[in-house]
């Protein structure tokens, strides 16, 4: 496409009256002056088009309150969040409409950078939505033990209590971050290792005997509840 200026160069060179000349010079001035005005005007229909095809209130009040939502948003759907019957809104800047919220693309866990885009935990990670990205760190009483993965200074035979602390022997296991000979969530009473929440003879601690009729739940000797009888 030939611009305006383009055209009135070549007729500089061309032999017109000199009214020609001033008559082709104010139609450049006035395309130059008026097409920002054009720019304008067609981003507006555009906006009011994308507006019109998101907004379907049958509702006329309605409809306007939806209308008006999108064009605080200037035009951008994706911002815009609601219902014809509860009303939309304009996600603020840096939010878009995700599940049918405003979610926080920066720091929101469940859409993190993009809807739907959840940053998971792991077994011993919190997980965090920094920037647009998931950044994960290791859970209290866990720690990066130099593989780039959190384990569990508390349960770890290989990391116990300690990066490199290693249990072996007669005391194989990890029990609450100290190598010990019974399995992690048990206690050595007498000669056994047992569940201190569920043994009725060791009910909360060692030598707690639950009395006939009466179950160890929790670490507390509760009665015993009889199965429904049939009608």
């Amino acid at each position: 496409m030939t611009h305006p200026w383009d055209e009135f160069s070549k007729s500089l060179a061309e032999p017109v009256p000199r009214r020609e000349s001033l008559r082709r010079l104010g139609f450049v001035f006035a395309g130059a002056a008026l097409s920002p005005f054009g720019l304008s005007a067609a981003w507006a229909r555009g906006q009011q088009d994308a507006c019109k095809a998101f907004c379907k209130c049958r509702n006329k009040s309605q409809q306007n309150q939806c209308l008006a939502a999108c064009r605080a948003c200037n035009g951008d759907v994706s911002r815009v969040c609601g219902s014809c019957g509860s009303g939309y809104i304009c996600c603020g800047d840096g939010g878009m409409c995700c599940g049918g919220y405003c979610a926080d693309l920066d720091n929101d866990v469940q859409n993190c950078g993009a809807c739907g885009n959840r940053c998971l935990p792991g077994l011993y990670e919190v997980a965090a939505c920094v920037d647009g990205h998931c950044v994960y760190t290791c859970a209290e009483g866990a720690a990066d033990c130099g593989d780039g993965t959190c384990t569990s200074l508390w349960a770890d035979p290989n990391n116990c209590g300690a990066c490199g602390n290693v249990c072996g022997g007669s005391t194989p296991y990890c029990n609450g971050g100290v190598c010990s000979e019974c399995f992690p969530g048990t206690t050595r009473c007498g000669d056994v290792c047992v569940y201190l929440l569920e043994d009725p003879n060791n009910c909360g601690a060692c030598g707690v005997v639950c009395p006939a009729g009466t179950s160890c739940v929790y670490g507390a000797c509760q009665d015993n509840v009889p199965p429904p009888s049939d009608p």
